[in-house]
């Protein structure tokens, strides 16, 4: 089977999937309206503070807050019906990467904006024109790795339209000048994250089953990673790798997947971690929710968590939690939102 058709089947069954989630609430954060916390948080080089969208009545700004806790400051407000999703900190801490998201008439539209913390402003990186998923900073910091969709498919069961054809650019912040690195043309791509060393692109993607690659961005070979044949996911199909994270010293990954199911038959999602050959599949949270969004400390030893305490219900209710890389212990992060 040709990899375009295979992209045609997995378009078809991701557009059940979302009109089934979408109206139940949990693919979709802006929407319904909700309010709280976004999915993703992400933390600062240094693992002090963290960075993460929150939602009123369906649009979302960036805050910041303590990475124990405590009260958030408004970072970004947008000024229209927009959502500030995605952040990512520059190595440096003085600027930030953030993804300004918004829908017409069900067709979703987005742009890569970077804020200057220095001067207190936004610039936007892509026209209107480009649809971009996410993006990170390389560790020098002179330029940054994106999720870009070079268009849109219609959904086969409604009005909606589904950005398509995914790959990872590279873009020098100094001449702006951008190169095209992958040319999968997937309907399903993310987790985009880079090495310490900058030697190497991390991302998970779906070709008929959930992949975690790793790209040599001096060879550009790809290798495949995912558990070895001694671990069982919790899932029917086998493992449903999501939001896979590398540790700092690159040994590592954390990633979210199915450990088991309610007593109605929902799939409980937590997070695990394995070497980077695959091997030594530990499971660290014990939630009995779904957990995903694992990102490492910088010491590599405790994992920032997204629980969904909702995730079966209507619309998401997100917590961040703290936990230990062998799961002995774990701590929420409460944090207060201003009026």
């Amino acid at each position: 089977m040709s990899l375009k058709k295979k992209n045609t089947i997995f378009l078809l069954i991701v557009a059940v999937s979302f009109g089934l989630l979408y109206w139940m609430g949990t693919f979709a954060e802006g929407p319904k309206k909700r309010t709280g916390l976004g999915r993703s948080p992400v933390l600062s080089a240094d693992g002090e503070e963290i960075i993460f969208s929150y939602y009123k009545k369906g649009d979302a700004a960036l805050y910041t807050a303590p990475a124990s806790g405590g009260k958030a400051h408004l970072l970004l407000q947008p000024k229209t019906f927009d959502s500030y999703v995605r952040p990512a900190y520059s190595p440096n801490g003085t600027k930030l990467l953030y993804i300004k998201e918004w829908e017409v008439e069900g067709k979703p539209y987005s742009q890569l904006m970077m804020y200057d913390f220095e001067k207190e402003q936004s610039l936007p990186l892509k026209d209107l024109d480009h649809y971009i998923k996410e993006a990170v900073f390389a560790p020098d910091g002179t330029h940054i790795y994106f999720i870009k969709a070079e268009g849109y498919q219609k959904s086969p069961n409604s009005e909606r339209v589904m950005p398509e054809d995914y790959d990872i650019y590279k873009m020098n912040l100094d001449t702006y000048k951008t190169d095209r690195i992958t040319t999968f043309n997937l309907y399903s791509l993310s987790s985009l994250q880079v090495s310490n060393d900058g030697k190497h692109l991390m991302f998970s993607l779906y070709n008929g089953k959930d992949l975690v690659q790793l790209l040599n961005l001096e060879t550009k070979k790809v290798e495949t990673i995912m558990p070895g044949p001694e671990y069982e996911s919790g899932a029917a199909n086998g493992p449903t790798i999501g939001s896979p994270a590398l540790s700092p010293d690159g040994n590592s990954i954390a990633f979210s997947d199915v450990a088991t199911s309610s007593e109605n038959g929902t799939y409980l999602y937590e997070v695990f971690t394995m070497n980077i050959n695959g091997d030594d599949v530990e499971q660290v949270t014990n939630f009995h929710e779904h957990v995903t969004s694992p990102a490492f400390f910088p010491e590599g030893e405790d994992l920032l968590v997204t629980v969904n305490q909702n995730f079966a219900g209507g619309l998401p209710d997100y917590e961040y939690w703290r936990v230990s890389k062998d799961g002995s212990e774990r701590n929420e992060i409460i944090i207060e939102i201003p009026e």
